[in-house]
């Protein structure tokens, strides 16, 4: 009906025969979040503008519909899906595009990713974890194994979702929290520049999982 179309959200259910396509949901996100990119990167070429807009539209569609289980029937909110705040793809990919971020200002200051194998050692991982809250950092960037196997033993890819959420919560509080680059003491910027890239890593390879991709900014 008309007054469907014009609703800001769509009723998905396989069990009870609701939805829409696919494609359609799709390029329904995209035109909203190349709206936003477009006022965010004006500067950006146009075809790189419209990539990046398709790759936070697929993210929000495949996180928003992953994010619950299975016979749920599925409100599908158009806003919320999009959203950079909350339990959505964007807010994710976003942390992913922060942790990019920080490595690559790092390389454009002309310096490289420390040879972490060497400058961490057992001691120094031990002195900087028993310091501030990292062991509950740590912890929480190490759990994607975990989340993997519960999602495949109970067929629920939420698991898989869910943790992705909570990694980027960690990696954005952790962000606020630590200015990476400006932190003067070699072996703490170390220390924080191998913990951003663990965390770059984590969130990509969970986002992957999930067939979402990081997109080059946001």
């Amino acid at each position: 009906s008309e007054e469907e179309k014009r609703a800001p959200y769509v009723l998905v259910s396989g069990r009870l025969g609701l939805g829409e396509k696919a494609d359609d949901l799709i390029d329904k996100l995209a035109e909203k979040a190349a709206e936003e990119v477009d006022s965010r990167h004006p500067e950006a070429p146009r075809e790189e503008r419209r990539r990046v807009a398709a790759q936070i539209a697929v993210g929000a569609l495949r996180y928003f519909m992953l994010k619950f289980t299975r016979n749920t029937v599925i409100a599908f909110d158009f806003q919320e899906a999009l959203s950079f705040e909350g339990e959505t793809g964007p807010y994710v990919q976003y942390a992913a595009v922060r942790a990019r971020n920080i490595l690559r200002k790092l390389e454009e200051r002309g310096e490289k990713l420390p040879d972490f194998g060497a400058a961490l050692n057992r001691e120094v991982m031990a002195r900087q974890l028993a310091a501030e809250d990292f062991w509950q950092i740590v912890l929480a960037a190490s759990k994607m194994d975990t989340a993997i196997a519960r999602a495949i033993q109970s067929g629920e890819p939420a698991h898989v979702a869910k943790y992705a959420f909570q990694l980027a919560q960690a990696f954005n509080n952790f962000y606020h929290e630590y200015p990476v680059l400006a932190e003067e003491d070699p072996e703490r910027r170390t220390f924080l520049l191998w913990l951003t890239d663990y965390f770059r890593s984590q969130l990509e390879s969970t986002l992957g999982v999930l067939g979402i991709e990081v997109p080059p900014y946001m």
